[in-house]
Parts: structure tokens; C-alpha cells; sequence
């Protein structure tokens, strides 16, 4: 996926009052680069603050830190909702170049759901904006095609996948059942894999039934948590917290594995887990967001 050009998703209306600004970003090489060239910018509201949310979060994306650019890119619709002329050319082709870094983020942290309808929004108003400015808008157009059939062909993936696996937790079950009790350290694996298609795929209710499994069958061979079950344990705590009725018990058992995680030393499952309790990395809503900035048009 090519990002939309940060130049063609500037308000050109507003060039006269932050040229420079524009000339400073374009020409920063780093993540760091641009961050700096919008740390003294004074504007926080209206569509200049929104594309200066717009390059955090391009800064962010450089940096890989795809969570925290998902944020920025919801304050950057959030600051949007205040603009009162929702039909201006500007103000759409900040939303569409913001939904596709969304799509983007999302794609890369394994969201191919949400990244799927943020990419068919952000396709339907650059269509409307090619339409009315072709020179402008014609290569971004393009550019949410491609990535909308490279997202399509990695969900097909995934779910060939998923069969893949289906079919060997019904040999290992099998085996299992046979007598053949080398073959639970594979039905864990094959029951976690599973787990982790749904989770990509935002089926958190069935994520949340292979963990599950995978747990139950890891205490045949394994008398204490490791880090394989701290691993699944930790993905069955983000489906259970996008289920709306079992976000409780995803709190519950972050809370419980966070000792677990300190005792084997797990730096990275650490930070992960103190994030998603200080709710650092939220499921951000955005599509509702959406809905509110064209809900009068």
C-alpha cells in the first residue's frame, strides 16, 4: 500500500497561512524530521490542525508505531467534526487521505476488517473528488484501488488459511484421541494459529473459543504458565476486550497475567499488557466518527 501524497491531502486553501509549513514537512527525510516541523505549529482546529494530525500520525506510521498513528489519525477526524462546510473539496480530501492511513494502520496490525471499510470510504469520496479535480486527485484514486485489492487478496489468504488449520485440529483431535499424546503440543499450535486468524479478522467471539482450547489442551504438557501460554493468554485478553459483554473479564485477565509477565521477564508482552490497561491502545471507533462528520449531508 502507497500512502496518499501528504501534499495532495493539504488544505490548499489555507496555503497562504502555512506555506512554510507545508515546504518543512516536504522536506523532512526522518519521522523525527517531521515531527519537528510541526512541533511549533500553533494551529490545533479547523483543517490545518487536522493535517498537522494527519503528518503525527504519517511521523508515527515511518516509526512503525501503527497503534499510537491510529490515534492521531482519530484526533485528525475528531478535529474535522468542527468544520462547518463539509462539502469542501478540502475538508474531503482530508478525510480520505485520514481514512486511508487508518486502513493502512490497520492492515499492518493485522485489523484487515476495519482497514476493508475504511479503504471503501476513503475509495467512494476520492472518487467524487476525481470527478472534480482529476490532476489533483486521479493517482490517490488509484493508489485506494490497489491497496483495497491487496487487503482483498490478504483476507483470501487468511482464510485459506484458516482451512489449512481447521483440517489439521481435526487430525491432531483425532490422533489425540487415538492414544497418541505427542500430538497435543501441535493441536495447541494449530488451535492458537486459528485463534489468531479470527482475531485479524475481527471474529473475536471465535478467537476467543481456540485460546480458549489451546489453553485447555497446553495444561496436558504443561504443569506451569510459559511464555507460549502467556502469548495466548494475552490475544485471548485483546477478543475478550472487543467483546462488549466480556470486556470486564479481558481486564480481569490482563490483571492476572501482568505478574506472570514480570516473573519470565517478558519485556515486550509487559509493555504490551500495561498499554491495553492504560487503555494506551484503544478500539477506536472510527467508522462512528465517520458517520457524524456527513451525518447532515
Amino acid at each position: 500500500m502507497k500512502p496518499i501524497s501528504i501534499e495532495v491531502i493539504f488544505p490548499s486553501s489555507k496555503a497562504d497561512q502555512c506555506g512554510n509549513l507545508l515546504s518543512s514537512v516536504m522536506a523532512a527525510r526522518t519521522p523525527d524530521a517531521m515531527l519537528e516541523a510541526i512541533a511549533d505549529a500553533n494551529a490545533t482546529t479547523g483543517l490545518v490542525g487536522a493535517w498537522i494530525q494527519l503528518v503525527k500520525a504519517r511521523a508515527l506510521i515511518a516509526g512503525e508505531a501503527f497503534d499510537e498513528a491510529v490515534g492521531a489519525c482519530a484526533d485528525a477526524l475528531r478535529t474535522l467534526l468542527a468544520e462547518p462546510d463539509k462539502k469542501h473539496t478540502d475538508f474531503l480530501a482530508l478525510v480520505a487521505g485520514t481514512l486511508f492511513d487508518l486502513a493502512y494502520c490497520h492492515f499492518k496490525i493485522g485489523d484487515s476488517k476495519h482497514a476493508e471499510k475504511e479503504l471503501i470510504k476513503a475509495q467512494k469520496i476520492l472518487d467524487k473528488l476525481t470527478k472534480k479535480d482529476n490532476a489533483r486527485f486521479a493517482a490517490s484514486l488509484v493508489a485506494a484501488i490497489e491497496a483495497s485489492t491487496e487487503i482483498f487478496h490478504s483476507k483470501l489468504k487468511l482464510m485459506n488459511l484458516l482451512a489449512h488449520y481447521q483440517v489439521a485440529t481435526e487430525l491432531y483431535q483425532d490422533k489425540l484421541a487415538s492414544g497418541v499424546d505427542s500430538a497435543v503440543a501441535s493441536l495447541v499450535d494449530s488451535l492458537k494459529k486459528q485463534g489468531d486468524i479470527h482475531l485479524q479478522l475481527c471474529n473475536f467471539r471465535d478467537a476467543v473459543k481456540y485460546y480458549t482450547k489451546a489453553l485447555r489442551y497446553s495444561k496436558k504438557i504443561n504443569s506451569s504458565m510459559g511464555m507460549s501460554e502467556l502469548r495466548i493468554s494475552l490475544n485471548l485478553a485483546k477478543a475478550l476486550l472487543n467483546i462488549i459483554n466480556r470486556h470486564a473479564a479481558g481486564r480481569q485477565l490482563l490483571d492476572s497475567l501482568l505478574p506472570l509477565a514480570v516473573k519470565l521477564n517478558a519485556k515486550a508482552e509487559i509493555a504490551e499488557i500495561r498499554n491495553l490497561q492504560n487503555e494506551a491502545v484503544k478500539a477506536i471507533d472510527v467508522m462512528a466518527i465517520i458517520k457524524n462528520l456527513f451525518k447532515n449531508n
